[in-house]
């Protein structure tokens, strides 16, 4: 009998040992490792899991044009990850359906590491009455210039307005060889992002605006006249060619590799541009303006999955991510600046004249994001790049491929 007690106890305490030492796993979906160094990534993750034993998380890249498609797909099967990578204009699709954890009873913590005032308010400004996402990091819109073919061309100095632009790009083109002026990604391939990669920093920095408030207002003079420039970037020489089957990724590959003057694409790229091509003779401005110092603001985001079931663990680690030191290494690694203003100190005492060009631009100028609220806001993109593509062959004028927009936006969220 006392033996049996033994042999009682002896495995009571083998499962409590086996429970005690057991983990919980939460695997965290992102892009960011894939446009970045995926060893710095794999190290945050080592230095939380010794930090937290009990957790252990699996980090999971993937292409920035696979995530969106994977979390919607993941989610509608039943898994998924637990963290999130997120883009700013996915929300409302995503909230359509259920796939976003509210985030405001973790953002209420008091033993968050950070304050929540002093994050990048952008990403967490409530739709529907709550909060869905935290901002990783954060960059403007910029547009990125290779000093080599300015000054081949004649220039001393990146254009500063929408007239400069189009002159320099026409002249950059006609450097021949294979070289472009300005690179204007409207393929239709997913994802089919080129009108927000240049068309709305272009607009934004002409003073207009693709909504109001939550409803589509596409079919506008700022809109028009932004497109109207558009076009005759096309007319001029001055744009690419092939536009109808480049994609975002391509303009940036082209970029880096020297073929082509001018890209209008996020802060970030700074990073794969110094990582992949250090000898190119590189600057960063931003977007040449018709007027208006306004700029596109963009970052990496976080969120948590309503499907998770260690969503406790999950803000664990995102609190981990936000803290002021760990955030300005993510700043630092991205070439960005950190969701988390506190950590803005860190950030500048290092910073590389790259940095400092964003820093004075989102200090300085005005942030636009419409995109979150905006309804249908991905499907929409397709609907742009049709059209942009379609006034573009001369089929169809700017006022006309605007109003086509409007009318096809509003059939989509109709």
């Amino acid at each position: 009998m006392i033996f049996k007690k033994i042999i009682t106890i002896f495995a009571l305490s083998f499962v409590l040992i086996g429970n005690a030492n057991a983990k919980t796993e939460i695997e965290w979906l992102q892009w960011f490792a894939a446009e970045n160094n995926r060893d710095f990534y794999e190290g945050l993750v080592a230095e939380f899991e010794a930090a937290n034993p009990d957790i252990s998380v699996k980090l999971v890249t993937q292409p920035f044009g696979k995530v969106r498609e994977s979390i919607v797909t993941d989610y509608a099967v039943g898994v998924g990850s637990d963290v999130l990578g997120l883009n700013m204009p996915w929300t409302s699709g995503f909230l359509k359906s259920d796939i976003l954890e509210p985030l405001d009873s973790y953002l209420s913590k008091e033993s968050n590491s950070f304050k929540t005032e002093k994050l990048v308010q952008a990403p967490i400004g409530k739709i529907n009455g709550k909060s869905w996402m935290v901002p990783l990091n954060a960059f403007p819109f910029v547009m990125h210039v290779n000093m080599d073919l300015v000054k081949k061309a004649g220039f001393s100095e990146p254009p500063s307005s929408w007239s400069e632009l189009k002159e320099q790009a026409v002249a950059i083109s006609n450097l021949g060889d294979g070289i472009s002026g300005i690179g204007m990604p409207l393929s239709s391939q997913p994802p089919s992002n080129g009108p927000i990669l240049t068309f709305l920093p272009l607009l934004y920095s002409n003073g207009g605006r693709i909504m109001d408030g939550t409803s589509p207002n596409f079919d506008n003079a700022k809109v028009v006249e932004t497109l109207t420039f558009i076009n005759d970037l096309q007319k001029s020489g001055a744009m690419a060619p092939g536009y109808g089957s480049r994609t975002g990724g391509v303009d940036l590959e082209e970029f880096i590799a020297g073929r082509s003057g001018f890209l209008i694409s996020p802060g970030v790229h700074a990073s794969a541009v110094a990582t992949r091509n250090p000898d190119l003779n590189y600057d960063l401005v931003r977007v040449p303006t018709n007027g208006v110092n306004a700029y596109r603001v963009h970052g990496w985001e976080l969120g948590i999955a309503s499907s998770s079931k260690h969503k406790e663990e999950a803000w664990k680690f995102i609190d981990f991510l936000l803290s002021k030191d760990v955030n300005a290494r993510v700043a630092k690694a991205s070439r960005a600046l950190p969701g988390n203003l506190e950590s803005i100190d860190l950030v500048s005492a290092e910073a590389t004249p790259v940095m400092k060009t964003q820093m004075n631009i989102l200090s300085g100028d005005e942030p636009v994001e419409e995109l979150r609220q905006a309804p249908s806001a991905v499907p929409s993109w397709s609907i742009m790049t049709e059209e942009m593509q379609s006034m573009l062959r001369g089929d169809q004028s700017p006022n006309e491929a605007a109003s086509k927009v409007q009318s096809r936006w509003l059939d989509l969220i109709s």
